[in-house]
């Protein structure tokens, strides 16, 4: 049977979020960064924010909420800068403990008074290192354990609560195989492609007259066979409950095309930015973004070896405890894995991953997708 043609419609342009910025700096991106999180500490603007973008209706709970995001706030950056000037075999763990506080002020502002709560004060996710032997990088895990700040994190990005067996292993492995701005590292350190799949050409398009939106996008033929992944479980991973893709016609013989199969009806209170009826559709695919030369690419993360669904943002804040725990109990494992192959690979993630996560943690406080560019 014929495959459909696709659907025609005015393009809006495909986001991972409904607020889009696109910004530029003459500067350092890192610093530029850290100059508009840091703007969250500042009391007066930090209940502007709580109220336009968090609907933070109560006065009194900004309040509450603003006062503990400027002390949060203020030692991520603290400990962030200690970790730039630290050497390699100690950054790593400064980095962590900025991104706890970061992770924090970011749970307060879902959870208020998390600070007063058991689970503030422990970490959720734990490693221990071996007395008998080395880290092995293909091998290493770290547990989810009882519930800590991890946990609340979860439920702050997903906004589902978080169920987890005690414990929960997650493979370091598994964990470095879904960071696209490491890809070509993880790919010749491990010999094995990224659990990652590239959409191309997606796009959320709208049809005025019918009131009519949906979503279509691409994969490349050959990516999916390399990852031995069939179209139906590609499908399975993007869907919403209540909503279905179908493969339509490309117009690339290389590619996989694929729309809703069922085009969302458009509110009348909606039609002035109609791509909002599409944000369970776009949550459920929880995708996995970076940023190149051409602008953002989006990306299918396939966690088939995960025990559990992870976003982006918890992906690299895990591998962040990892490398900040093995720095404080295994200094030998360490100075064993500079002189390996694998370095590459955890040098990569230290420079790249470390900024990416950084810019993360900026679009959640601000719920935003944000592009930033350097200007030279």
């Amino acid at each position: 049977m014929p495959l459909p043609e696709s659907r025609n419609g005015e393009s809006l342009e495909f986001h991972s979020r409904l607020n889009v910025y696109d910004e530029s700096t003459i500067g350092d991106p890192e610093q530029y960064i850290w100059s508009s999180i840091k703007l969250w500490g500042v009391l007066d603007y930090a209940d502007f924010r709580l109220e336009e973008l968090h609907r933070v209706s109560n006065k009194r709970s900004r309040e509450a909420i603003a006062k503990n995001l400027k002390l949060y706030i203020g030692q991520a950056f603290e400990l962030y800068q200690a970790a730039g000037s630290a050497k390699v075999n100690t950054a790593p763990l400064l980095y962590y403990y900025s991104y706890l506080n970061l992770a924090k002020a970011l749970c307060e502002i879902r959870n208020p008074r998390l600070h007063k709560l058991p689970e503030s004060y422990r970490h959720g996710i734990s490693w221990r290192p071996s007395k008998d032997y080395l880290v092995n990088m293909r091998t290493e895990s770290v547990s989810v354990i009882s519930r800590g700040v991890w946990h609340v994190l979860y439920e702050a990005l997903t906004q589902q609560p978080c169920r987890v067996p005690n414990p929960c292993k997650l493979s370091i492995d598994a964990l470095f195989g879904l960071n696209p701005e490491i890809g070509l590292e993880y790919e010749g350190t491990f010999d094995r492609l990224p659990s990652l799949i590239e959409l191309h050409h997606p796009d959320i398009l709208v049809d005025y007259d019918q009131e009519n939106v949906w979503i279509r996008f691409s994969v490349d033929r050959e990516e999916l066979k390399d990852l031995n992944l069939t179209r139906p479980k590609l499908l399975k991973s993007v869907t919403a409950s209540g909503s279905t893709y179908h493969q339509v016609r490309s117009v690339d013989p290389d590619l996989w095309t694929f729309e809703l199969e069922k085009p969302k009806k458009v509110p009348t209170e909606c039609m002035e930015s109609p791509e909002e009826v599409l944000t369970a559709e776009v949550n459920a695919m929880n995708l996995f973004v970076y940023l190149d030369h051409e602008g953002l690419k989006y990306m299918v993360p396939i966690q088939s070896r995960l025990p559990i669904r992870l976003p982006q943002l918890l992906v690299l804040y895990s591998l962040m405890f990892w490398l900040g725990s093995l720095v404080r109990y295994d200094p030998h494992s360490v100075a064993e894995l500079q002189e390996s192959e694998y370095w590459l690979l955890i040098d990569g993630f230290i420079s790249q991953s470390r900024l990416w996560l950084l810019e993360l943690f900026e679009w959640e406080l601000y719920n935003a997708e944000i592009v930033l560019r350097a200007a030279r």
